[in-house]
């Protein structure tokens, strides 16, 4: 082989690479924190839950994601390996034990090599009752729980029912968005 060719062939995967690296990088911006509970009613341990949303028409890998609070003492939750998120999937994680703070808490989520794929704004919910945060558009609301049940089997993904905006509650509050 020449140099002509080898400069030609590193080349060529320097541009696999990067495509490769572009196309996973798109894929991992695609998946959104949806909604979360950080004062479910009755005791937070173990009712906590936060549901990812893929609304691309990409499956997406989240094995080895990463959930982390922001207020407190910062908690991170991995999201098991090989978990795959499909097109337009929600993934729901319940700790078994209490991990979010019922004020001015955020949620953090990352790829499995650490780069920021979304997070949430920091928020309060400082009632003990059936209302979650959920984001509409660019929007977090606060939702009647009975529209969107926790799940009864470990992180299942499914479809919520759709959102009625006629049941917001007044005790949750956007800090800082």
């Amino acid at each position: 082989m020449n140099k002509k060719q080898g400069l030609l062939i590193g080349n060529v995967f320097a541009l696999l690479f990067t495509g490769i690296a572009i196309a996973t990088a798109s894929a991992s911006s695609d998946v959104v924190i949806y909604a979360f509970d950080q004062n479910p009613a009755g005791s937070d341990k173990g009712n906590e839950w936060v549901t990812l949303y893929n609304p691309s028409n990409k499956s997406v890998n989240i094995g080895n994601w990463i959930l982390q609070t922001t207020h407190g003492s910062v908690v991170t939750e991995t999201i098991p390996e090989g978990t795959m998120l499909n097109p337009g999937a929600y993934y729901i994680y319940t700790p078994p034990y209490q991990w979010l703070d019922n004020e001015d808490e955020s949620i953090i989520l990352k790829d499995s090599e650490g780069k920021e794929v979304d997070r949430t704004p920091v928020l309060r919910d400082t009632k003990n009752d059936n209302r979650y945060w959920v984001r509409k558009d660019s929007e977090w609301i606060f939702e009647v729980k009975e529209e969107f049940e926790k799940p009864t089997t470990p992180m299942p993904s499914y479809t919520p029912k759709p959102i009625n905006t006629s049941k917001l509650g007044e005790a949750g509050i956007v800090i800082k968005e």
